[in-house]
């Protein structure tokens, strides 16, 4: 067996805990993979297609319906959370879309979204950046000035 199977079940275990400890059950399929997406407070979105939220992080929409700039932040390389996200909301593997963002930087096109390493980091951009779009760990406390967008099909 791989450690990346071993990772998988193990984030697997430690969010059915978090979710048996908080008594609630996750409220979209993002949470149900262990990560919610999270924006600041004061965007007036409530939820998001995955193929809506896969264009803003790929840079091929660069702002809210609002039409405020979009803003996302990913979580650094290596992180089970970031390869949750980027397996279940663009489809690819971690190392695919790496090869995507090869391609835009070489061709002078775009460079990917920045980078935090760790959920807190990730919350504290969204808190400082109206526009911001991120995701962390489901079982993340995400305190005053941000709040969960819902990620539809």
């Amino acid at each position: 067996m791989s450690n990346r199977w071993f990772g998988c079940v193990r984030l697997a275990i430690v969010t059915a805990v978090a979710v048996a400890v908080a008594g609630v059950a996750p409220s979209n399929a993002a949470a149900q993979s262990g990560f919610v997406v999270v924006v600041n407070a004061s965007n007036p979105a409530t939820s998001i297609s995955k193929g809506d939220l896969s264009k803003l992080f790929t840079k091929k929409a660069r702002s809210w319906p609002s039409g405020s700039a979009a803003m996302p932040v990913d979580l650094a390389p290596g992180n089970p959370i970031r390869d949750a996200f980027t397996e279940k909301v663009h489809g690819k593997s971690t190392r695919a879309l790496s090869s995507y963002w090869q391609q835009q930087i070489f061709s002078g096109r775009e460079v990917p979204p920045p980078e935090r390493k760790s959920d807190d980091e990730v919350l504290d951009y969204i808190r400082s950046n109206a526009g911001a779009v991120g995701y962390v760990a489901t079982a993340t406390r995400l305190g005053a000035g941000v709040k969960t967008l819902a990620v539809t099909d």
